[in-house]
């Protein structure tokens, strides 16, 4: 054994010396022999190395518990009656202790966990359950818990499951109760870590732990102190969402007993905002639970009793009321708020209204629920308070009408278009007029502007609801013919506003995809003319009408003036087609240096592309009909965030029905309704135009090169135009792949790839630089954006291999060079000092915080503002260990790199059936290398990352990888 250790050694078995002044002089050089770097080095080694005979920190470990068992036994021991001095000497040791406990800890972990899970736990359990023990250190050792073992992965992962239920159990007790030992906030946090460890880490928590949370909620109403409740919450719902599948009953019933609870405390004390939140999803997941999908019987999937209908009422009423107070401290607000409602509260709102809206109910009298308990709900001789609440359309429609100002009238803006969104059916054919007459007067008062948009979504959803009706009377239909005429017209007089600009496309969509106007010559001069910029949404706009509507050959302006006497060598197709690609028709694109919204905007793919060349062709219409037919790439398919909850909804409703199809369904292979055998003929004169306008665009782009200056996006972008254009020509037979190959637009698309290349080339010798790095990420998402590795026939795969070819060997090289420096490059983590201290200052803040949350609640303002700050402090910290895979432990460069990956994944897997200028094999061999035993470290974040790309992206679906390099790819799991 080593000097060092040595010395550690001896001053370890004084630490158990019968007098306490030896035993102090012992713990200043413990504290001093711990730090020296020789000793350290030596303690890590023996720790990482597992041999026992040999003093490692765990050994230390035990030495310092005993110490402290004999200082706990003194203090045991000692007289209770002293003076104040000499109980103030007693707290300042006790706090010593606890402090040298934290200190050696953070020694001992500094470098990585070193300290054995069990040995820490086992401390802390003995310590927190006895009784003397818990008094004197549990805060202290709750805190460690919290910090040093849940948040360290490896600990996390090392907890049983008996210890993570002993854990919970232990802390539940403690948290109900009533002590003042540990602080109430702290208990809710590690419950809250705890829980989610259970739910994430074992089989998952029993059902009869539901009554530690019932008892907790319970027990806020009774004691009115809610420090921490958002925390337990928190951990309820983590614990309803994993025991729902299972138990749902269970869980439909404790939410039957528990929400008459939250409605109580929510109407009866003014809660911060940060708690609201955290009952609302709790709202929200039991209206999921008992409305999967928004059944409303039990025949249809709802699981429905006298109580949660009553519940349900209470919920309406609580929610009206807390809208109204939204509305009222925005309106008197001397500050600037949103006059938005959050999209929670109006989600949960819209799914309540869906349950309680009834065409033959107007108004209804309920249970004055806030001031009755639980038990008496059931209690019929019990007598309560009756009070009367509004229901049905009329309330919305009301609330329209009345509110003058926009606080209060743009939540219930929201609500409708929520409602008509979600629950088209719940509108019923007798409202449609009103409503829309509503909404119509709405439209114009526009005054500072701010409602308008919320007007026209409102208005989008019921074009969209009233297209699915198809039981409408005439006398009806004529009616909403005139209101949507004059709605027609007000929207395309404010088309050239560009803060609205996406709204009144979307609502002249809907009119158009409804038929519910006729499309008149008005509506496409919106595409030749100033009015308005290209955009997402008026080409997604122009899109729609070309697939429903004839592109007239002229349109005319004023007195039966039309813009080809004008322009007579331009048709309207060619001047859409002019408006697309320069957007500024009296301008000559030769002379102008501004780049058009197309080079710097991104659109849906290949949607500008399909648009341009059905806009060549003679028969424009059927063109884009065809167009649309193709099946779109699961990869370029918008991604729909599906409710977190929806998979088990599904699950409900399919195991609710006593014919449960899901068994017997078999998923219809998609069939090819487009046929290459279909001929379009093309108007050759637009065909050179079109050629002739994207020529000129390409040649604007590289006579105004810099490789300094020029944003790389544009390139690609151009680039990705060109080859979409002549993808979209083969793929409806006007001209062949060979053809493309050798046209100038090609030629063209070439040369601006290779002009991007070259920032790829700057950047090798830049890898620091941030905007560089922003700029190259965006790079790489466009070139991804522009392949396919889908097997079906299609624009989209004939376009992506046009891209392939633009690809020239050196700019992959240079790509995977680059991938090969950053996977090497390891970034230095933050000081542990800087650390430490960091977490110190934010758990010292934390911990005022949690003392002043035993203030009333109901206090003025200072009371909100406290709470406020104390969920923001609570924040600060997360709970729980990070997984390895999560995106904080990623820095830009890392992201860069990832996206690199997948990118040259994509060329590799794509590039197999093609001819690419570039060497596949190779590409594929320099991003084997970088998951060599001699390159891979699995215990950083970045070269998982990257592992699971290369697992994920490299293997083509169509054409599997050789042999060997499958072996390469799977060696670092063997």
């Amino acid at each position: 054994m080593s000097l060092a250790l040595n010395d550690l050694l001896i001053c370890c078995r004084q630490l158990e010396h019968d007098r306490a002044t030896e035993r102090r002089k012992e713990v200043e050089k413990f504290k001093r022999l711990i730090q020296d770097p020789e000793t350290v080095q030596h303690l890590d080694r023996y720790s990482d190395s597992k041999q026992g005979k040999y003093l490692n920190w765990d050994a230390v470990f035990r030495f310092l518990q005993k110490h402290i068992q004999k200082e706990t036994e003194c203090l045991k021991t000692a007289r209770p009656n002293v003076s104040s001095s000499t109980q103030a000497t007693r707290q300042k040791k006790m706090q010593e202790i606890s402090s040298l406990v934290k200190y050696f800890i953070k020694c001992a972990n500094k470098r990585a966990p070193r300290l054995k899970c069990q040995e820490l736990l086992n401390y802390i359990m003995d310590t927190v359950k006895d009784s003397f023990d818990g008094a004197i250190y549990g805060a202290d050792c709750s805190n460690i818990l919290l910090k040093d073992i849940l948040s360290v992965r490896k600990y996390w992962c090392e907890i049983s499951q008996q210890q993570w239920l002993e854990l919970f159990t232990v802390y539940f007790r403690l948290y109900l109760k009533p002590s003042q030992d540990i602080n109430r906030v702290l208990l809710a946090r590690i419950i809250q870590a705890v829980t989610k460890g259970c739910c994430s880490q074992t089989d998952g928590l029993n059902p009869k732990f539901l009554d530690f949370f019932s008892k907790a909620i319970q027990n806020a109403r009774q004691e009115k102190i809610f420090a921490g409740l958002s925390h337990i919450l928190a951990a309820f719902i983590i614990f309803l969402k994993t025991l729902a599948v299972n138990f749902r009953i269970q869980v439909c019933e404790l939410g039957d007993e528990i929400l008459p609870t939250l409605v109580y405390i929510w109407t009866q004390h003014r809660l911060n905002d940060s708690l609201k939140e955290i009952i609302i999803e709790l709202f929200q997941l039991q209206i999921y639970i008992h409305h999967p999908k928004g059944a409303k019987t039990q025949e249809k999937g709802a699981y429905e009793s006298r109580k949660w209908r009553s519940i349900l009422y209470d919920l309406y009423d609580l929610l009206v009321n807390e809208i109204s107070h939204i509305g009222s401290r925005g309106k008197y607000s001397s500050v600037f708020r949103s006059i938005a409602v959050k999209e929670n509260l109006i989600e949960l709102m819209a799914d309540i209204c869906h349950q309680v809206f009834n065409e033959d109910t107007r108004s209804l009298e309920i249970s004055q629920s806030c001031t009755i308990t639980q038990r008496e709900f059931s209690d019929c001789s019990v007598p309560c308070k009756k009070r009367k609440i509004e229901l049905g359309w009329d309330v919305i429609k009301d609330h329209l009408q009345k509110s003058q100002n926009d606080f209060e009238l743009v939540p219930w803006l929201q609500i409708a278009t929520q409602l008509i969104s979600k629950y088209p059916a719940d509108l019923p054919n007798c409202e449609l007029s009103p409503l829309l007459m509503i909404l119509h007067q709405l439209l114009p008062q526009q005054r500072r502007g701010e409602r308008t948009p919320f007007v026209l979504r409102c208005l989008m959803e019921v074009a969209l609801c009233q297209s699915k009706k198809l039981d409408l009377e005439s006398s009806q239909k004529s009616d909403l013919l005139k209101l949507w005429i004059k709605i027609w017209s007000i929207t395309f007089r404010s088309i050239s506003s560009e803060q609205i600009q996406a709204e009144n496309f979307g609502l002249l969509r809907a009119i158009i995809q409804g038929n519910l106007v006729e499309v008149d010559r008005e509506f496409w001069k919106l595409f030749t003319g100033s009015a308005c910029r290209p955009s997402c949404p008026a080409v997604c706009c122009l899109m729609l009408a070309m697939t429903i509507c004839v592109v007239p050959e002229t349109v005319k302006m004023g007195m039966e003036q039309n813009i080809c006497e004008v322009n007579r060598s331009l048709s309207l197709k060619e001047l859409i087609m002019k408006w697309l690609l320069f957007y500024q028709l009296e301008d000559d694109f030769e002379d102008r240096t501004e780049l058009p919204p197309t080079l710097h905007s991104d659109f849906p793919h290949l949607v500008l592309e399909k648009i341009l060349v059905s806009l060549t062709m003679k028969n424009c219409k059927d063109a884009m009909n065809f167009f649309q037919s193709v099946p779109e790439c699961e990869q370029h398919q918008k991604d729909k965030e599906e409710p977190s909850f929806s998979a088990v909804e599904e699950l409900f409703l399919q195991t609710t029905f006593d014919k449960m199809d899901f068994l017997t369904i078999v998923k219809d292979c998609a069939i090819e309704k487009h046929q290459s055998s279909i001929h379009f003929s093309v108007h050759q004169n637009l065909k050179e135009s079109l050629d002739r306008y994207l020529l000129g665009l390409s040649e604007q782009l590289l006579n105004n090169y810099s490789s300094e200056t020029t944003d790389t996006g544009t390139l690609v972008r151009c680039s990705r135009l060109l080859v979409g254009i002549l993808g979209c020509y083969c793929y409806v037979g006007v001209i062949t792949e060979e053809e493309a190959y050798t046209s100038e637009l090609f030629q063209k698309a070439k040369s601006l790839m290779q002009c991007a290349g070259e920032s790829i080339t700057l950047f090798k010798n830049k890898t620091n630089e941030e905007s560089r790095i922003v700029s190259l990420r965006d790079m790489i998402h466009l070139c991804t954006s522009c392949l396919c590795n889908c097997t079906k026939h299609n624009p989209n795969k004939i376009a992506s291999g046009f891209f392939l070819r633009l690809l020239t060997s050196k700019l992959m090289n240079d790509i995977a060079d680059i991938c090969r420096s950053l996977a090497s490059f390891i970034k230095k983590p933050l000081d542990y000092k800087e650390v430490e201290s960091m977490e110190d200052n934010t758990n010292e803040n934390l911990m005022e915080m949690e003392n002043q949350s035993s203030m009333s609640i109901c206090s003025d303002f200072p009371a909100s503002s406290v709470s406020d700050a104390n969920e923001s402090g609570e924040s600060q910290l997360t709970l729980g260990a990070k997984s390895p895979l999560a995106e904080e432990h990623l820095s830009k460069q890392d992201l860069l790199l990832l996206d690199m990956v997948k990118f040259l994944c994509m060329c590799v897997t794509t590039a197999l059936t093609k001819t690419v200028s570039f060497r596949a094999a190779d590409i594929r061999r320099k991003l084997l290398m970088l998951i060599d035993s001699s390159m891979l470290d699995p215990t950083k974040p970045l070269h998982l990352h990257m592992y699971l790309v290369l697992l994920k992206e490299l293997p083509g679906e169509e054409y599997p990888l050789p042999m060997e390099d499958v072996a390469e790819l799977l060696k670092p799991l063997s």
